[in-house]
């Protein structure tokens, strides 16, 4: 089962953690959108999505480094209100996230199976691409946008870790057996690079006239 030292208490109250059982997989990536694409510098939003197998996401927690994202938990948990469970805090270096179905008030099934019943409007930004050396997970098409937040000019969000439970084939809780995580960035289409080497090359052929 999933633990998390900060939310271990409310967690077990609402959960029904499966002892030593573990679950299938999930995959969760953190699409990152800059402000002026192609500007890493320049500030921007994000959004965790996941795709989970078995019978979908029960509940995750999520370990950002603290200070490299803004998080306002009004309007930040996606998943809700079918995921009972919000809860955010710095702890040390770290900045945590969780967000859990409560069981007791009817089990929500099905969340980031692609192809399964609960409903889904996400799809894959064709210019998302992988940012820097994080994994290829293939696509999120189908999946369940989780949480989403806001990050500031130099400060780029990255993962500490990740841990979730899973609902199985069954109905029960049970620890995911992998959780795999990956950034992607959306990045400008080549002809959006091409333009502004125009303009750039305008502008100086401008410039020289003068």
């Amino acid at each position: 089962m999933f633990r998390s030292i900060s939310f271990v208490g409310a967690l077990l109250c609402a959960l029904v953690l499966a002892s030593g059982a573990t679950a299938g997989n999930l995959s969760l990536s953190l699409n990152l959108e800059f402000n002026t694409l192609g500007d890493q510098n320049s500030g921007g939003t994000w959004t965790v999505v996941a795709k989970a197998e078995e019978r979908g996401l029960a509940g995750v927690v999520m370990r950002f480094p603290d200070g490299s994202l803004n998080f306002n938990p009004a309007t930040g948990f996606l998943l809700s209100p079918d995921f009972e469970i919000k809860q955010s805090g710095v702890f040390g270096i770290e900045f945590e996230i969780v967000h859990a179905d409560d069981p007791g008030l009817g089990a929500t099934l099905d969340v980031g199976v692609i192809g399964g019943t609960y409903p889904s409007t996400y799809v894959d930004d064709p210019d998302l691409a992988i940012f820097g050396a994080n994994p290829d997970l293939g696509s999120f098409t189908g999946g369940a946008e989780v949480v989403t937040g806001s990050f500031d000019p130099g400060d780029i969000p990255s993962w500490i870790s990740g841990a979730a439970n899973l609902y199985t084939v069954s109905g029960s809780v049970a620890a995911a057996e992998n959780v795999f995580l990956t950034v992607r960035s959306i990045v400008p289409e080549p002809a959006t690079f091409a333009l502004f080497g125009a303009g750039v090359a305008g502008v100086m052929l401008l410039g020289r006239r003068k």
